[in-house]
């Protein structure tokens, strides 16, 4: 726990030492974005197993019980514009009972801008219970993104690359939010 616990520490404070850098690198994460300022974590049980997927139901509703509540911006299935009200209901991506593109069982995303990051790490260490939890950028490639840029909460999972891209990641999503790419503040 202690090694979790600093790692992600080590996250944070990386993430606000990078801001305060100047920017160098001319092969940025995103065009005119020197560090990653979104993120995707994936929560992932055994699809058979229905306490299992009790747990990622549960998982999930508390996340938006946690968006209700102002304590955090993020986006799940089952976010809306009814307590996001700029938000674009047809992106917000689905409860996936079953094995869908890189993820190899049930899963559900969770889109966290950096604003919000340390929030729903802590939030997801101490609240996945069993759940596995992917946490992985939307940085500058799907397969980075996905394979040496990424972290686990829990047991890893071994994933399926093929559909990924080698050579472009994902587009900033949410910009109606003002958040993570699209925010002003970082950029």
């Amino acid at each position: 726990m202690k090694l979790t616990f600093l790692g992600v520490s080590l996250l944070i404070c990386s993430c606000v030492a990078v801001d305060k850098m100047p920017d160098t690198n001319s092969q940025d994460i995103k065009p005119g974005h020197h560090m990653v300022k979104e993120y995707h974590m994936h929560a992932y049980w055994f699809q058979t197993n229905k306490q299992q997927e009790e747990a990622a139901l549960i998982l999930r509703d508390s996340i938006i019980e946690e968006v209700k509540a102002g304590n955090m911006t993020v986006v799940c299935n089952g976010i809306t514009s009814e307590i996001l009200p700029a938000l674009d209901d047809s992106k917000v991506p689905k409860f996936n009972t079953k094995p869908i593109g890189p993820h190899p069982v049930g899963s559900f995303e969770t889109w966290v801008p950096i604003e919000y990051l340390p929030n729903l790490l802590s939030f997801m260490m101490y609240n996945r219970g069993s759940l596995s939890i992917l946490v992985h950028p939307l940085g500058k490639t799907e397969i980075r993104d996905h394979t040496t840029e990424a972290m686990w909460l829990g047991a890893s999972f071994p994933i399926d690359l093929t559909p990924l891209d080698v050579n472009g990641g994902d587009d900033p999503q949410y910009p109606e939010l003002g958040l993570g790419y699209s925010s002003q503040h970082y950029m």
